[in-house]
Parts: structure tokens; C-alpha cells; sequence
């Protein structure tokens, strides 16, 4: 609806901040955001803090309180940096909220102006058009034909014609729009009269804070591997506990010092065998990575999509503005009419934003046609629909009713009075066109008007075709390359004929260009028979919008797993029925917006591509971080649980499993984030039914986990047995389990070499930073007199050390052979 000279001044700056302080904002009722008290609480309830609290009060309770304020100083600085990364966390949702929110168009300050939904105020002037979710209750000022879907508040599926009067008495009035409903056709000017909780959305959502979120597989997956870990840690702790009651390996002679240490001893294995870490590397990862994907033009809706987007094998996605430019050029026309172009021009509208229209009147202009032909009166508009594929337009030009239409040539022609020879000749033309990429459009006119209800039962004079080129956006055809590389298909859906379809799958190498299914053979297909032909068919020409949701059903019962794209009201359906529903940013309607997991801010096929790559690379950084605590657990796990049975003091005691953790956290939350993974488009899509960490990576984990056990474990067993000082063997033992701790990183990371990875991370600043933090740490434990009181260390010789480093990296090759194995015996 056009605003007239705007004549709706709209609220001023300063009543809407009046208003806001009188009235609040349009938000519902939302839950309160946890204090910085409640979240360091909400840490202790880990099982790995309580371990560190008994840990702490062991200690006291046996006098050693300087180990006792050491366990409680790690506390305190493990808990700093869980509210940090929660924090970053946090913002980067809040970040991601803003920037998915949905935006409304009101008048302010006698403009039109696009603001979030929140910042709607009461007063405001609001225009909707099809598509438009209102954003709160507002009585109509001005309404053109307006359709609304109430059944999110009634119940009732029936479409709600509004008037700009209402005297019916029902409770749901015909004069007012109402939150959280959504224009399905037509337009409006409303005013505002209750926002936020006071609408009557508002007044049912309140409940809606109460609702559970369902976990994901994936996070029900991470969950029972917590809980099996769990019980196997209680499980070791109370082995533990008995066997060094029994053997008493450190010589212990009070039983308060037996009985103590004993349970310092189960408290450590109990430590090394709780993953702890697998719930925050889960959480970060999938908000940093979609935090990630918004700076590329990818919003991202729902969180749970990222993990969803490493298994996409078949891209549904629409031709116009996401295969092509969306930026139409005339190349051609075909007319047999002398007043063509007026034709041609009056079935566009004034002011039009459609690509098409503006090509359309922009040409007609050009050829010399006077602008002031739109200073006729409108008397009567026929608006576009999916089953007429055309628009209609009753001018009063010379006094005299004349329609102008304009749409798909297979709907007009059979309108127009043609014989079969004329109708031959245009539909070759027409064919012409279309081999040749074109978008063609037929115009036609009546120029002795009567007002009747249907554009279809106007017999109609041919006018002419338009040939239009919308050509196929730059790196379109690279992309479409990398998709099949990547094993996903991809399936062009268009609203044109079947023959400019097969000209753009042409120019970008669409696979299987050739066969074409229409919208009238989706109608009369069967569900079987459509399921048989999605498995070879690229290109579905003049369909339905309920024809993508048939699609992806197809798709989904021969187990494909579909990204569908959507802008309109009617894609809704699909896009939900989808398992990636992407609505797009600029043309896309409020209602698909909200029916999306993700929104693309560029309207790209190119940017789909690169988010499915992200999401696969985010993936796969999820399972080398889970591979990774795997295996780094296995060596601090036997080490607690073999060296008393083999009557060795004990050397991994809570301290050091604190200090473990301390390198263990930022590289599986943070450098493993960061790790830009190699060749993820060169395999195919994963299955959603596939472990997070399957066998083979499994296996691996535990054999690596082992030799780095060994390691430790004979050093350590060497020098006790040939006379070395405890401190001594602590110091090398414990050295070359950290060292190792941070060396595996870069043989886990990826399939090249390590030292090929070590020097591609050198140019990370993030990773350069936590790694060389680590280093500084561990020479800090070996060397500082202090520490060494605390951990119960000594300083190491110069080739002390250099041995240490030469152990900690031959213990840790174990998948750089398998790489050189794979290489060799391909």
C-alpha cells in the first residue's frame, strides 16, 4: 500500500521515548538472566568442582594447608575462566538474537523507517504487507484487501478479511490486527494500541517460559557418555581407595594418614575420569561457530542447525535471487501490438520493487513511453497468485476501463483470441526465448472493461512477450562444483517454464539439466512415484509452494537429508518440513524468516555452500576435541590406577590433575575452535545416525592414550627402581605428561604431519598465545622454587629437559604413522 504523500506523520523522537517510559517496551515476558552468583553456583553443582572441594578439605582436615589454599586458589581461577567462556558465550548468543530479530516498517518523524520489533511503541504507525508478522495489537487505519491467519490465537485455520469497521460484538474484532498473526495477503496501516505482554499473544506466552527445551541427539549423546564416565569413576574411586588401604605404597603410618591419602588417591582417578569438558567444548563450539557464521552472511536461528549442516546431501534451492543476481534486464521482446510498452508499463505498478517490474517499466521508459501515464486512475487491481501466474490492472484511461495484464505465456495465451497459427508462431518465439535462459512473459490487454471478480474470465488481446535475462550470480558454478565434490545434490525449484530453467542449469553445470518436472506433473504424480523421480531429477519447473513441501518428503523417505531455501508465506511449510529450513534476508517474508533455522543476509547460493563447509568444519573440530579428551584422559586415568598396584609412591595426586586441566580446557573450548580443518568438502555428507566419534578415531584415541600411559608410566618406573630421587621421577614423569598434553594437539588436528600443523598454527595469534602460555607454565612448575614446594617438583638439567621434550614428541607420533601408513600403502 502506497502512502500517500505520507499523510501519517507517525510518533516524533521524543514520544516515542515518551511512550516507552509510559507504556514499556514490545517484549514478552522473558526469563530473568542469571546473576554472576548463580552461574559461579550453578559451576559447583560439576562433579569435578565437588571432587576439588573434598580435595581442599582432605588437605585441611589433614594439616597441610598449604596444599589445601593451593587446591582452593585453582578453584577460584578454574571458575574465572568457565564465567569468561560462558560470558563469550552469552554474548555471542545475545548477539546472534539481535541480529535474527525481526524488523518492522513504521512512520516516524513523517518518514518510513524500518526498526526491530522490540522497539515498537505504543502510538506507532505500522505498515504491513503480505508476509508481515505483526509485531503487537493495532486498530486499522487503512486497509487494502487485508488477510490475516488469526489460528495462532483462535484456533480457526479460516483466512480473517479485515474492515476498517467492526460491529459484530465477537471477541476477536475485524478492525484490529493482532500480535504474533500473520498477513497472508493484502495491505495495511495500523496504530498501535498495546505492545509486549498486554496483547492477547502476550497474555498466552506467559506460560511459555515454563516449556523444556527437547535435548539433540547430539546433546543426549554427550549426556550418557557424561553419565557412563560418571559411574566409572565412582567405580575406580572406590577400587582405588581400597587397593592403596591394602598396599599402603608411600609407607604411610598413622591410619587417619592411610585412610586420608587413600582418598586423595580415589579423589584423583575420580578426576582424570570425568570428561567435564566435552558439555563446554559442545556449547562453545556451536555458539562461536554460529557466531562465525553470522560475520558470513548466515544467521543462524536455531543453535542445533550448525551440528545439522555437516550432514546436508541435497540443497533445494530457488532459481530467482539465490541461483541468479535477482537483477532483471529486458533483452528481448516480441509484440504483434502497437501500444505494447503502455500495455506493458500499466500492468506494473507505480512504485515497484520487484527486479522484473522495475526492468520492465525502466525499458518502456527508454523506448519513449510518457511517465504520465500513471496519473490515470487505478480502478481495480488483480493480484498474483500461484495458480493464475499473473497480475491484472483496470486503468481509466480516456475515460474508458482498460486492463492490462501480465504474466506466465502458458496462462495468458489460452486467455487471448489467437488461431492456432498465431498461437504456433508465439509459442516458438517463446520457446526461443527460453532455450536461450530467458524469463518470458506474455502482456495482454482488454480495452472495454467490465469490473468482474476473476482476471481469468476476461477475454483478452495478445499484446506481446518480454524476454527478461536474470543472470546467474559470479561463483554460482564453482559452488555448484563444490557441492558435488562434497556428495550433495542440488536441485534447482522455480516458479518459470521448464525451458529458462534448463537454459540456467546449463550455464552453471546443474547435473541432470536435462529432465524437467512440472508443477502439473507433481499434481498428478502419486507420493511413490514422486519419491522415484526426486532421486534423478534436478529441475522442478512452475511449481507450487506445496509442492516443496512434497519435495522434501520425497527426498526425506529415500533418507536424504534436505536444506530447503524459502521466501515466501507459503514456503513456510517446507521450510520447517526441512531439516535446514533457510529463509532468505532481503526478500523474504517475516513468516519464513521465522519458519528458518537459518537466514542468509545476501540472498547467496554461494554463501549456503560456505555455511555447510563452516558447519562441517565445525564439526569436525567437535570430534578432534572429543578424540582428544579421550585419549588425554586414558593416560591420567591408569596412571592414578596402576602405580600403586605396582607399589610405586603415588606422583599424580589432585594437584596435578588441576594443573592438567589447566592445559586440557582452553585446548579442547578454544584451539581446537579455531582449527581450520583441511578438504571437509572433499568427502561425503555424514550421516546423522553416525557416532560423534566412530570406531577407527575411537581406537586410534585409546591406542595413543596408551602409548602416552606407557611412556610416563616406564619413566617413571625406570627411575624409582634405579634410585633416582621421587622428586626426580615426579618432575620428568609429570613434565613429559604435560609436554605430551600439548604436542598430540598437532597430530590429532588434522591429516597432515605435525609439524606441518605446529606451523600453520604459528599464525594464529589465539592459539600462539594459550600455547605459549602452557609452555611458560610447565617450565614455571619444573623451575620456580615455590611451585616446586606445591607440586612437589625439582629443577631439571638442561638435557634433563631436552630428554623430556624428545620423550613428550615420540610419544605422540602415533597418528602422524598412521598418515605416513595411508600414504605409503594407498
Amino acid at each position: 500500500m502506497e502512502v500517500e504523500n505520507l499523510k501519517y506523520r507517525g510518533l516524533s523522537t521524543e514520544e516515542v521515548n515518551k511512550s516507552k517510559l509510559k507504556n514499556g517496551i514490545n517484549i514478552l515476558e522473558q526469563k530473568k538472566k542469571e546473576s554472576i552468583i548463580i552461574k559461579i553456583l550453578s559451576i559447583f553443582k560439576e562433579p569435578m568442582f565437588l571432587l576439588l572441594l573434598i580435595t581442599s578439605t582432605i588437605y585441611f582436615l589433614l594439616g597441610e594447608v598449604t596444599d589445601g589454599l593451593t587446591m582452593l586458589i585453582f578453584i577460584m581461577f578454574i571458575i574465572i575462566i568457565e564465567v569468561i567462556q560462558e560470558g563469550r558465550t552469552d554474548k555471542a548468543l545475545e548477539a546472534l538474537n539481535e541480529l535474527t530479530s525481526l524488523n518492522t516498517k513504521v512512520i516516524r518523524n513523517g518518514k518510513i523507517v524500518e526498526i526491530d520489533n522490540k522497539d515498537i511503541v505504543v502510538g506507532d504507525i505500522v505498515l504491513l504487507k503480505e508476509g508481515d508478522t505483526i509485531p503487537a495489537d493495532g486498530i486499522i487505519l487503512e486497509n487494502q484487501e487485508l488477510g490475516i491467519n488469526e489460528s495462532i490465537l483462535t484456533g480457526e485455520s479460516i483466512i480473517v478479511y479485515k474492515t476498517t469497521d467492526d460491529k459484530s460484538g465477537e471477541y476477536f474484532k475485524k478492525n484490529i490486527c493482532y500480535s504474533g498473526t500473520i498477513v497472508t495477503s493484502g495491505s495495511a496501516i495500523i496504530k498501535i494500541e498495546k505492545i509486549g505482554i498486554n496483547t492477547e499473544y502476550g497474555k498466552i506466552s506467559k506460560s511459555l517460559n515454563n516449556i523444556i527445551r527437547n535435548k539433540t541427539p547430539l546433546e543426549k549423546q554427550v549426556r550418557k557418555l557424561i553419565v557412563i564416565c560418571t559411574i566409572i569413576s565412582l567405580t575406580f574411586f572406590v577400587f582405588v581407595v581400597l587397593i592403596n588401604l591394602f598396599l599402603n605404597p608411600d609407607g604411610h603410618k598413622t591410619l587417619i594418614e592411610i585412610i586420608s591419602h587413600s582418598i586423595l588417591a580415589g579423589v584423583t582417578v575420580a578426576m582424570a575420569t570425568i570428561p567435564e569438558e566435552i558439555p563446554v567444548v559442545l556449547t562453545v563450539f556451536m555458539a562461536m561457530g554460529a557466531w562465525s557464521l553470522a560475520k558470513k552472511h548466515t544467521l543462524v536461528r536455531n543453535m542445533n542447525s550448525v551440528e545439522t549442516l555437516g550432514s546436508v546431501s541435497v540443497l533445494c534451492v530457488d532459481k530467482t535471487g539465490t541461483l541468479t543476481e535477482n537483477k532483471m534486464v529486458v533483452k528481448d521482446i516480441y509484440s504483434n501490438s502497437l501500444d505494447m510498452l503502455e500495455v506493458s508499463a500499466l500492468a506494473c505498478p507505480k512504485h515497484s520493487f520487484d527486479p522484473m517490474e522495475k526492468a520492465i517499466t525502466e525499458y518502456c521508459f527508454k523506448k519513449g513511453l510518457d511517465k504520465k501515464i500513471y496519473e490515470n486512475e487505478l480502478v481495480k487491481e488483480f493480484i498474483f497468485t500461484s495458480e493464475t501466474k499473473m497480475v491484472g490492472k483496470i486503468w481509466n484511461v480516456n475515460n474508458k476501463n482498460k486492463l492490462c495484464v501480465k504474466g506466465a505465456y502458458e496462462n495468458i495465451l489460452p486467455l487471448c483470441n489467437l488461431n492456432k497459427d498465431e498461437l504456433a508462431l508465439i509459442e516458438l518465439k517463446a520457446n526461443e526465448f527460453s532455450l536461450l535462459g530467458y524469463r518470458v512473459l506474455a502482456v495482454a490487454s482488454n480495452n472495454k472493461v467490465e469490473l468482474k471478480n476473476d482476471i481469468s474470465d476476461y477475454d483478452l488481446s495478445f499484446g506481446g512477450l518480454i524476454a527478461l535475462e536474470d543472470p546467474p550470480r559470479y561463483g554460482v558454478k564453482e559452488s555448484i562444483k563444490a557441492c558435488y565434490k562434497a556428495g550433495i545434490r542440488v536441485i534447482m525449484i522455480t516458479g518459470d517454464n521448464g525451458k529458462t530453467a534448463k537454459g540456467i542449469a546449463a550455464q552453471i553445470n546443474l547435473d541432470h539439466n536435462s529432465d524437467v518436472v512440472t508443477g502439473i506433473e507433481i499434481e498428478k504424480m502419486s507420493d511413490t512415484e514422486l519419491r522415484k523421480k526426486v532421486m534423478t531429477t534436478s529441475i522442478f519447473a512452475r511449481v507450487y509452494p506445496n509442492h516443496k513441501t512434497r519435495i522434501v518428503e520425497a527426498l526425506q523417505y529415500n533418507n536424504e537429508v534436505v536444506a530447503m531455501t524459502g521466501d515466501g508465506v507459503n514456503d513456510a511449510a517446507a521450510l520447517k518440513k526441512a531439516e535446514i529450513g533457510i529463509a532468505m534476508g532481503k526478500r523474504g517474508t517475516n513468516v519464513a524468516k521465522e519458519a528458518s533455522d537459518m537466514i542468509l543476509t545476501d540472498d547467496n547460493f554461494n554463501t549456503i555452500v560456505d555455511s555447510i563447509e563452516n558447519g562441517r568444519a565445525i564439526y569436525s573440530n567437535i570430534v578432534k576435541a572429543m578424540s582428544y579428551i579421550i585419549l588425554i584422559h586414558i593416560p591420567i586415568a591408569l596412571l592414578s590406577i596402576l602405580v600403586p598396584i605396582f607399589g610405586l609412591p603415588l606422583f599424580i595426586l589432585p594437584i596435578h590433575v588441576v594443573l592438567l586441566e589447566l592445559v586440557i580446557d582452553p585446548t579442547s573450548s578454544i584451539i581446537f575452535q579455531r582449527i581450520k580443518p583441511n578438504n571437509v568438502m572433499n568427502s561425503k555428507p555424514r550421516k546423522p545416525t553416525d557416532s560423534l566419534v566412530n570406531k577407527k578415531t575411537l581406537l586410534l584415541s585409546i591406542i595413543q592414550g596408551l602409548i602416552m600411559f606407557m611412556t610416563v608410566f616406564i619413566s617413571y618406573y625406570f627411575l624409582i627402581k634405579t634410585g633416582s630421587s621421587k622428586e626426580l621421577a615426579v618432575t620428568i614423569s609429570f613434565s613429559i605428561l604435560m609436554f605430551s598434553n600439548v604436542f598430540v594437539v598437532y597430530s590429532v588436528e588434522s591429516d597432515l604431519l605435525a609439524v606441518k600443523n605446529f606451523i600453520n598454527s604459528l599464525k594464529d595469534k589465539v592459539i600462539r598465545t594459550i600455547n605459549l602460555a602452557t609452555v611458560i607454565g610447565i617450565l614455571a612448575v619444573i623451575y620456580l622454587p615455590f611451585l616446586n614446594k606445591i607440586v612437589g617438583t625439582i629443577p631439571l638439567t638442561i638435557t634433563e629437559l631436552g630428554t623430556v621434550i624428545l620423550i613428550s614428541i615420540l610419544s605422540t607420533l602415533l597418528f602422524d604413522v598412521v598418515k605416513i601408513s595411508k600414504k605409503l600403502f594407498k
